[in-house]
């Protein structure tokens, strides 16, 4: 057996009354799928829904670069301190121009990720939003109802996509 993980997927659905579904699936017996139902504030299709999953998609890409970013400035600004502790340690006099400029990196970073944490849950929300979303949070629904609006007459699904989280 392959001890690599079975990816998720995930699928939206538009109930014949308007009902937004998205569908995670870990595979493919009823136990391993999950369904969500959406608030929204208009009726909204599939283009929409495929719109927003691209939105947020490269929202994570642009956050992604930012935090690596942040990750390696704050590794750098930590070595530059670990140096001038211990140059300090060993009696060098310069070590308080290299400690002093790693912490107020640090303080710095830290700043920007908690600005670059409000910034990427205001992108988000905004996101789900102007998509005609009332909130990003799903209702949980059991199976059996997902599956009953799903199945019905003038339902319509999108396309299943393979994801890394679901």
């Amino acid at each position: 057996m392959s001890s690599k993980k079975k990816p998720w997927t995930v699928q939206w659905h538009i109930g014949a009354d308007g009902t937004v579904i998205r569908q995670r699936s870990k595979g493919d017996q009823p136990h391993q799928q999950l369904y969500g139902s959406y608030t929204t504030n208009r009726r909204l299709g599939l283009a929409e829904l495929d719109a927003l999953d691209y939105r947020l998609a490269r929202d994570k890409k642009v956050i992604g670069g930012f935090v690596g970013g942040l990750l390696v400035l704050t590794a750098a600004a930590f070595a530059c301190f670990v140096v001038g502790v211990v140059l300090g340690w060993l009696g060098v006099d310069a070590a308080r121009r290299v400690v002093m400029p790693a912490v107020i990196v640090l303080v710095v970073v830290m700043i920007a990720a908690g600005g670059g944490h409000g910034l990427m849950m205001s992108r988000w929300h905004r996101a789900w939003n102007e998509a005609g979303f009332e909130s990003p949070s799903p209702v949980t629904m059991s199976a059996r109802e997902a599956r009953e609006i799903v199945g019905a007459p003038g339902a319509v699904s999108g396309r299943r996509t393979k994801v890394e989280r679901a």
